[in-house]
């Protein structure tokens, strides 16, 4: 184990876009969600393996709609995504967006990929695309934003992190 690369993940995005579900489903931790602001205020730690010599330690950050702050839960957003001597400064940033509020949860988004640290974008609840008529040209939006995107349903298990080859089916 001491032999393994440690790779840094920061889980951020937009109150309730499934960030924790993705947290639980890749570390198997079983972390409390809430639906309403604040109540995440400390990050959650876990770790997933990803091959037999990688590892990722993963931030769940509380859930914040900019890196803007006016609250302190996204005050302790953005010291962890600037403090580059910090324990949990990433090496990657996941940013979480939900399919149906997706157009909203791009503002966040763009303020991460501003801060030049790698960037994957996972839309999460693709398991409502077909219900909700909603239909995503994957290859040209990430063209167009310039980022690895993946689909996801954190809660359905439905989905690849292919970048690491963190998957669950």
């Amino acid at each position: 184990m001491s032999n393994d690369k440690v790779v840094k993940v920061a889980l951020v995005g937009n109150p309730n876009t499934g960030k924790t579900s993705l947290f639980n489903q890749l570390t198997g931790l079983k972390q409390k969600v809430g639906n309403y602001p604040g109540i995440t205020v400390e990050k959650k730690q876990g770790v997933c393996k990803l091959s037999d010599n990688i590892i990722a330690e993963i931030t769940d950050l509380p859930g914040t709609y900019s890196i803007n702050p006016t609250s302190m839960d996204e005050t302790m957003v953005l010291d962890t995504l600037l403090n580059e001597k910090g324990k949990s400064f990433p090496d990657v940033i996941i940013v979480v967006v939900e399919i149906e509020n997706i157009k909203r949860n791009l503002l966040l988004f763009t303020q991460i990929k501003d801060l030049k640290i790698p960037t994957i974008l996972v839309i999460n609840m693709i398991d409502q695309m077909k219900r909700k008529g909603i239909s995503i040209d994957v290859k040209k939006l990430e063209e167009k934003l310039k980022t690895k995107i993946v689909l996801v349903s954190a809660r359905k298990n439905i989905g690849k992190l292919k970048q690491w080859n963190i998957q669950f089916d």
